[in-house]
């Protein structure tokens, strides 16, 4: 919940591309992956890039992607000047929606972004419309910074019934995930040290209701808030492997552990004792981060995608803390930014690779901390411009290290995106028990789970 068949067409391109190896270096196959094209084995220089001609390279994006986009586009084509990029940009929803169907196109762009999860990713391996990236994962290095973990919400089986396992099909520079942020201001007239322990969060969360506060900011308008809260909770006494699991369809997983079920037990309680205050199922996320900003809660579990504008929205007056487990890791509702994918059908890989490199490079991360993202690069070397964010970076840092991102839970299956936001409300609102929440989200992942078997079945006998 982030702000969340390979056609005669595609396969004749692919053939005509892996004959003439339009300049590839080390040009070869990835058949393991079920993917016939050429592979890449070395770094890809100017050089390389420079055999296309004067070509465009087309984009398509994230409207959100738009600031780390107007940083990277001059940077990269003064380092390959005959390469044009041609950059579009949709909403999130809209880019959902389409970007399958753009993608087969006859005129599909050369890289765009997906969404991880079997939502969005599932079918655009499924169709053959994105390449594996294996070959660029090792010869660029990826795998020596991001943990084995991490990378799984881009891996797939060839066919794209089997999410967590199988081919690298994305990246990403930048890392997301729910925290808390707290009103500086505020803490200090309670007395409250920023908590760094979930204990010590909770006890603030307390002391804040016992002050006459209200703790914690909630706008659930759109449904999705309140699960991030539930999956921060859930963090604390679940493993991450196991959340992670159940997300890939892992057969005898569930969801219905005792952790996430004391996960819901707890945010229902803080529901009926008024920590959200009132009305929040009628107040929307964007509504929520402006009351926090004028003064609203203590504290408000959110993305970290929301650093930057309360920075500026609160004059400074606003930090940022992730509360660690018993054992000292963190862990909670998070993953890499929307997919890079690059597309089956391009004829320009060379600078497709050359785009992500630009993209992932330690050098590019001080442009992307500069626009207010969290860079899985550059470690050591970045430095943000408000205090807040560089909260976030260095925390963000923590997590990837902890590998203790359990992405989110609607990538469970087609439907579990709306399914979460009926059972969170029905939660909160106790037409539900905890246990009942749990369940309802293992129901939806086995009918789905059932119909990938069915599926692959028929796919086989046919």
């Amino acid at each position: 919940m982030k702000k969340l068949r390979l056609t005669g067409a595609v396969g004749a391109a692919l053939a005509g591309l892996l004959v003439a190896g339009c300049g590839v270096p080390g040009a070869g196959t990835t058949a393991s992956s079920g993917f016939d094209g050429p592979r890449i084995t070395e770094r890809v220089t100017p050089e390389d890039v420079a055999k296309l001609g004067d070509t465009t390279l087309r984009v398509l994006a994230d409207a959100g992607e738009e600031d780390t986009l107007n940083a990277l586009v001059p940077l990269y084509e003064k380092k390959y000047p005959n390469v044009k990029v041609k950059v579009t940009t949709k909403g999130f929803d809209d880019l959902m929606k389409t970007v399958v169907n753009t993608l087969s196109g006859d005129d599909a762009p050369d890289l765009a972004q997906g969404n991880q999860g079997y939502g969005t990713d599932g079918p655009l391996v499924k169709a053959g419309l994105i390449r594996p990236l294996d070959d660029v994962l090792r010869t660029y290095g990826w795998e020596n910074f991001l943990t084995d973990g991490t990378l799984k919400q881009w891996r797939w089986s060839a066919g794209g019934t089997i999410f967590g396992a199988g081919s690298l099909y994305g990246i990403s520079p930048v890392t997301e995930y729910v925290g808390v942020f707290y009103n500086t201001d505020k803490l200090a007239k309670l007395g409250i040290e920023p908590p760094k322990t979930y204990a010590e969060f909770t006890a603030a969360l307390d002391k804040a209701k016992a002050a006459g506060e209200q703790p914690l900011m909630l706008g659930n308008a759109e449904k999705y808030p309140a699960s991030q809260v539930i999956g921060l909770v859930q963090a604390q006494n679940t493993p991450s492997r196991d959340i992670r699991s159940w997300l890939a369809g892992v057969p005898g997983s569930a969801i219905t552990d005792a952790g996430t079920v004391d996960a819901a037990r707890t945010v229902q309680d803080w529901a009926g004792r008024g920590y959200f205050g009132p009305g929040y199922n009628g107040i929307s996320a964007d509504d929520a981060a402006a009351k926090f900003a004028q003064g609203q809660g203590v504290f408000y579990v959110a993305g970290s995608w929301n650093a930057p504008s309360l920075q500026e929205s609160m004059n400074g007056r606003v930090g940022f803390t992730l509360p660690t487990r018993p054992d000292g890791t963190r862990a909670t509702v998070g993953s890499m930014g929307l997919g890079w994918h690059i597309g089956t059908k391009t004829k320009n890989l060379t600078a497709s690779v050359a785009f992500l490199d630009m993209l992932m490079s330690d050098e590019f991360a001080q442009n992307l901390t500069d626009v207010g993202r969290t860079p899985v690069t550059g470690h050591g070397t970045v430095k943000a411009a408000s205090p807040v964010v560089e909260q976030v970076n260095g925390i963000g840092t923590k997590l990837l290290a902890d590998d203790g991102q359990n992405f989110y839970l609607d990538w469970a299956s087609t439907t579990m995106y709306d399914t979460v936001g009926a059972k969170t409300q029905d939660l909160l609102d106790r037409r539900t028990s905890p246990e009942g929440f749990a369940t309802g989200l293992q129901d939806d992942w086995k009918a789905f789970q059932q119909k990938q078997r069915e599926d692959a079945a028929a796919g086989a006998g046919s």
